[in-house]
């Protein structure tokens, strides 16, 4: 009986789930990119990661809006008011794909205006080619900016789990797609293969997510076509709302993203696939960190409204028990990174001590920072932490340049962002106590 309940218990433990599904995922993600790196040269590769991660700030382009979800719909949930919560998903996918439409449109006007090789630095491709490739990614990444509401969604309904179920699924199905690239289609040109690339990362992922939305739909008995209209003032509290997720979500992801596009403009494309295996291998403990931290934003917003600080206080306790176990587990994957990465990439890279040494260290800072914001996205209280986004993001690239210019090489973009994490990581977590001292 005692056996049954734990795995009941376990089966049924989103935290614990979502964290389990994403590790899978990081595995996924570390065999697709050694078959990367395999189906491509260093170059190409690094043309890749440049495109992949120019296109994942599309996702974040929605004025917050998926984010607002998160904290909004449980407030409804609590009121009671189904037809209230239908009407705001309804309001979300109508206003979400509007955006879509004219990110593409500006984007579209933005790539046959500008001389692409020269802004990235990338005129040893065909101009006429960059166009090509950079549209076909922009046009999957707006599909599945809208396709990726659900993810918002299971969370919003205290069932993030499978959120990141999907991720893997789509991630896994990725990694299996690129083997059958690698044996089948090895031979055709470099061109080529990023196109394939492209279809199958972006067509793929737009089929997962289709899934996942129509099975949110049907499980929690919503009607996406609902008649009636979204109140317009409880619609612009979630926009205002939105904004400030969107600002924080763009000061992050530039922050922590941008390093790809400064190291392929001062020490040139080839120099990217060393530090981006560096910064996915130590983003696999955050990744499933993050998202063992994901189902907790909606049980934060609910904690809050109904007072409940011991609950607040002890999930503090526990976080901060745990961070040194974590810190501990990152210290031993820094030993055993120059090892992983012989088998990882057959020896065809290298990476210096000193770069995994800062990327270790800016993987704890933010598993540690991330989990009190987590606190502050639930309860919606954004305006301090907003502030010290914005404070770093203006510090980002400056820092960065003073460093490049006192010789610390590749290193430099790290840094920056090490000395941008340590002051956050002293801020936040201290704002969040004095919140709970208030309740």
């Amino acid at each position: 009986m005692t056996q049954y309940f734990t795995l009941s218990s376990l089966k049924n433990n989103h935290i614990v789930l979502s964290g389990f599904y994403k590790s899978l995922s990081g595995l996924s993600l570390f065999v697709s990119m050694s078959l990367l790196l395999r189906y491509l040269d260093k170059e190409n590769y690094g043309l890749w990661n440049l495109v992949f991660t120019m296109f994942q700030w599309v996702l974040l382009m929605d004025f917050g809006i998926q984010s607002a979800l998160k904290t909004k719909i449980p407030h409804l949930i609590l009121e009671g008011n189904t037809k209230l919560v239908q009407l705001y998903i309804k309001s979300t996918y109508k206003t979400s794909a509007y955006i879509a439409l004219l990110l593409f449109l500006i984007f579209s006007f933005f790539v046959f205006t500008n001389h692409l090789g020269t802004i990235f630095n990338l005129n040893i491709y065909p101009e006429n080619y960059l166009k090509k490739l950079f549209l076909l990614n922009f046009l999957f990444f707006c599909l599945n900016f809208i396709a990726n509401i659900h993810k918002s969604l299971y969370v919003a309904f205290l069932k993030g789990k499978y959120a990141e179920l999907s991720i893997f699924i789509n991630q896994f199905g990725f990694m299996i797609l690129l083997f059958f690239l690698h044996h089948f289609y090895k031979n055709i040109s470099y061109s080529n293969k990023l196109i394939a690339i492209t279809i199958i990362n972006g067509g793929f992922c737009f089929i997962v997510n289709l899934f996942f939305t129509i099975r949110f739909f049907i499980i929690e008995k919503m009607n996406l076509f609902i008649k009636g209209d979204f109140p317009k003032k409880l619609f612009l509290e979630s926009i205002k709302l939105g904004t400030k997720y969107m600002i924080i979500q763009l000061s992050m992801i530039f922050i922590f993203t941008i390093d790809s596009y400064i190291i392929s403009y001062y020490f040139g494309p080839n120099h990217i696939a060393a530090y981006d295996f560096v910064t996915k291998y130590f983003q696999f403990p955050l990744m499933i960190i993050i998202a063992a931290f994901s189902p907790l934003w909606s049980m934060f917003t609910k904690n809050y409204l109904e007072k409940e600080r011991k609950k607040l206080l002890k999930q503090f306790k526990l976080f901060n028990r745990l961070f040194v176990v974590m810190v501990l587990c990152i210290v031993v994957a820094g030993f055993l990174y120059p090892y992983i990465l012989k088998l990882w990439t057959r020896n065809s890279l290298t990476t210096s001590s000193s770069l995994i040494i800062w990327v270790a260290l800016l993987t704890a800072l933010r598993i540690f920072f991330s989990f009190y914001s987590n606190f502050l996205n639930g309860i919606g209280k954004l305006n301090f932490y907003m502030i010290l986004l914005i404070i770093g993001l203006f510090f980002k690239i400056p820092l960065t340049l003073v460093l490049i210019n006192l010789k610390f090489g590749i290193n430099s973009v790290v840094l920056s962002s090490v000395i941008i994490s340590i002051i956050w990581a002293i801020l936040i977590p201290k704002y969040c106590y004095n919140i709970l001292d208030k309740i």
